[in-house]
């Protein structure tokens, strides 16, 4: 899977000693993404992954970062700096975490921390085994990005390989069977960890199919677990879809820091091909890089239609005004609101 991909141009093994940031107050600590790889295995309709390999992207800002996996010593120097500065740590940003082939061993290392961990995934690669290494690790959240319940509509809003939870590939007519056979496992373990089923609205998965799922899943919730459901994002003004509304740019003020697979920073959760980069984590503190110069500099150019890639073509921000979410009628009044 690896060989086509480029390598981390930073090998293994100790780095020389680094800045280091102060440790933050509470008030001041980031939420931080670290992607262990941008590779995913879906080309879903409303993501800029099923433009990878185009020549433009529908509304014009370009799709073509180097895709590769995290190395060891870039995960190990980006989690010391956020065990300093980050209030919350999510394995994402962009791509499918479950491809690494360290997932399972870096998960793990994580069990002692000074941050929430949260994780996304798409579900597709998900094995037994790395659902036993986020209960090992004591995860704090866990997001399940489905947007379907049915077949037809999964295979239209959610296109690529799947793997049963034996790890076998499975047929295409048997993709959504597989999928909600391994979100029924986990949400059936007497230990799994606080869960959001996601699904997001966007014109591939109109009709009854919102009712189809909030039908199927809300009595497998437990007392912590959630469905999540929001509106679809152009990422940065990569993608379009007719369900998308404005909304201002607010990454600076969420504290958001997205370290990408080589080490590379960046403010905006939307700028998926780190236009807006700060520095590198493997050079520069977090603290240096999130209050430097250039983050300063950008602190006044980027927000939504500004003259910087992506905001030029960026008209929704992060919109949640539409955010929904569903408990167990069991336990409604019970568990977190996150």
């Amino acid at each position: 899977m690896n060989s086509s991909h480029a390598a981390d141009p930073h090998p293994a093994g100790p780095l020389p000693a680094l800045p280091v940031s102060p440790e933050y107050a509470p008030e001041r600590q980031l939420r931080v993404s670290v992607e262990l790889t941008n590779i995913c295995n879906f080309t879903c309709p409303f993501c800029p992954q099923a433009f990878k390999h185009a020549e433009s992207t529908p509304l014009g800002a370009p799709y073509n970062r180097r895709q590769g996996l995290m190395a060891r010593a870039t995960f190990e120097r980006a989690i010391a700096e956020c065990n300093r500065v980050a209030e919350t740590v999510e394995l994402g940003f962009f791509g499918e975490q479950t491809l690494h082939r360290d997932y399972i061993e870096l998960v793990r290392s994580l069990r002692e921390r000074r941050f929430r961990l949260e994780i996304s995934t798409n579900v597709s690669y998900v094995t037994r085994e790395m659902m036993q290494a986020w209960i090992d690790a004591r995860v704090d959240l866990l997001r399940f990005s489905l947007d379907a319940v049915t077949p037809e509509v999964f295979n239209r809003a959610r296109p690529g390989k799947v793997k049963d939870l034996a790890g076998r590939i499975v047929a295409d007519g048997e993709r959504m069977k597989a999928v909600n056979d391994k979100v029924r496992y986990w949400l059936a373990l007497p230990e799994h960890r606080p869960t959001r089923l996601v699904y997001v609205k966007s014109s591939h998965n109109q009709g009854d199919e919102r009712e189809r799922f909030l039908a199927h899943w809300t009595p497998c919730l437990g007392p912590d677990d959630r469905i999540l459901m929001k509106r679809v994002l152009t990422y940065g003004g990569k993608t379009a879809d007719p369900l998308v509304l404005a909304h201002r740019c607010n990454v600076w003020d969420v504290r958001y820091l997205m370290i990408d697979w080589r080490g590379v920073v960046s403010p905006c959760n939307l700028d998926t091909n780190m236009d807006l980069a700060l520095g590198n984590v493997l050079q520069d503190s977090i603290d240096a890089l999130y209050h430097g110069p250039v983050a300063n500099d950008l602190r006044r150019r980027t927000g939504c239609l500004k003259d910087l890639t992506p905001c030029r073509t960026c008209v929704d921000g992060n919109n949640w005004s539409n955010n929904e979410t569903f408990a167990n009628p069991l336990y409604e009044n019970v568990g977190a609101s996150r």
